[in-house]
């Protein structure tokens, strides 16, 4: 009774976490999810850019249950420990964590190779920690050693899946996810091809896991390159189709990175007297106190009138149930962002997983008061529970009313810079179509 309890609450577990990631992340397009089995022993190996989120995410790609190894430290923490531990995470003891108990490490591995022989899910993230950088970190051998010893212990039919995850803007509150999954690897058939050789295939396993990750994730081979992909993004736009925006977004920032890497690769000479071109129209678009991103640049002064024109308008109309969404969730807004913010390690890697653990008790709790509020102050029934279901839509639209506002004036201000100096403007965008043709030559090359 009790295992069938735990089974009951680790589902729930699941199914909530995975519905708080969807409404933090409303967008979440997945590539290629048939080639995870439904059923039978698999092996997922993912690249770590998030914290808790990936798992959440990797968990929605493949639907079925999926056990995670983490590392040991999170199961310390009194709240988030006995959480993971309900959802039958696997502690990993990592030497960066502690020295002491790296060789523990071993006993999680074998815990996973025994789940993978009972048929079941596991997922493992191979660099080994989360990171920032638009690469894929350095492969380590724990992934293949699980695998060679699970299939060697009955595992039949084992498949190791990559998967590759890529977030619009993994610290923004309702932005974008792009999954794919690469073609998995067939254990048996990888062992059987190195005559049974446990160590040989669990060396060329490493090997073949990291190339196939690098192809469904953005990795850049030289980090320094990153600050030309953020502007490269902006020079060679997404083609049109008909994807959402940021989707189209993500898989034409995998697109550029790749053929950063080639041109590196194949005409490294020509690759840096382009970006040489871009710092320069990066300063001078800096020097003329605009962003490589403004529209001005790019749309003429009627498109941008016309642009500023609609989008106060809108403002406009949506001005009362913005600010209304906004007095509301004002107070707990303040207050998940300061105490989560206390929380966070550097870089973004945990932001969105502290926001959400810390944002849902609170919103709940603010809810409530404000319910009890209303009941103490004698509202009506139906007013009370109309405007509890009306805000946390109203709220979502007091967000994105105020990112579209602080867009609105910044492009108004870049409007009124530029209109004292037309001859500056004229010369950027000279320059940005001369890129842009460049880039346009180079990309057909690609391809």
């Amino acid at each position: 009774m009790s295992n069938v309890d735990s089974s009951v609450r680790c589902g729930g577990m699941r199914r909530l976490a995975r519905w708080l990631v969807r409404q933090y992340y409303p967008h979440i397009e997945v590539t290629n999810a048939e080639r995870i089995p439904q059923t039978g022993p698999v092996l997922l190996c993912a690249n770590h850019a998030n914290a808790l989120i990936d798992p959440v995410l990797i968990g929605i790609t493949a639907i079925r249950p999926v056990r995670f190894m983490a590392k040991a430290p999170l199961f310390e923490i009194s709240v988030l420990g006995p959480v993971m531990q309900a959802m039958g995470m696997v502690p990993a003891f990592r030497g960066s964590d502690d020295v002491r108990q790296v060789r523990r490490n071993i006993e999680g591995l074998n815990t996973g190779a025994k789940i993978l022989v009972e048929g079941n899910a596991m997922g493992i993230f191979p660099e080994g920690k989360s990171t920032d950088a638009s690469r894929l970190e350095t492969i380590r051998s724990g992934a293949a050693r699980m695998a060679v010893q699970a299939a060697e212990q009955g595992a039949t039919g084992l498949k190791v899946v990559p998967i590759g995850i890529t977030y619009e803007h993994k610290e923004k509150f309702r932005s974008s996810v792009l999954v794919r999954v690469a073609e998995p690897i067939d254990v048996d058939e990888w062992l059987k091809q190195r005559e049974g050789d446990g160590r040989k295939a669990m060396r060329a396993l490493t090997s073949e896991l990291e190339s196939r990750l690098r192809q469904v994730v953005v990795h850049l081979e030289e980090p320094q390159w990153e600050p030309w992909l953020d502007d490269l993004e902006v020079l060679v736009p997404p083609p049109k189709d008909g994807l959402q925006s940021p989707i189209r977004s993500l898989q034409q920032r995998k697109r550029i990175a790749d053929a950063i890497n080639h041109f590196l690769k194949t005409d490294r000479p020509r690759a840096e007297l382009v970006a040489d071109e871009i710092k320069a129209y990066r300063d001078s678009v800096r020097a003329a106190g605009l962003r490589i991103d403004s529209p001005v640049l790019s749309s003429r002064g009627l498109q941008t009138t016309f642009g500023l024109m609609r989008s106060f308008v809108w403002l406009w109309l949506l001005l009362v149930p913005a600010m209304l969404g906004t007095m509301h969730h004002l107070v707990p807004f303040v207050m998940v962002r300061t105490i989560a913010s206390r929380l966070d390690q550097p870089g973004l890697q945990t932001v969105a997983t502290h926001r959400i653990f810390v944002g849902v008790p609170i919103y709940l709790l603010w809810y409530a008061s404000v319910a009890v509020w209303m009941i103490a102050s004698r509202f009506q029934a139906w007013t009370i529970g109309a405007w509890l279901v009306a805000m946390p839509f109203v709220g979502v639209l007091a967000l994105h009313y105020w990112r579209r506002a602080r867009h609105a004036v910044q492009l108004l201000w870049h409007q009124l810079r530029v209109s004292v100096d037309h001859q500056r403007l004229k010369e950027l965008r000279q320059q940005q179509t001369q890129l842009q043709q460049q880039l346009t030559e180079m990309a057909v090359e690609y391809k």
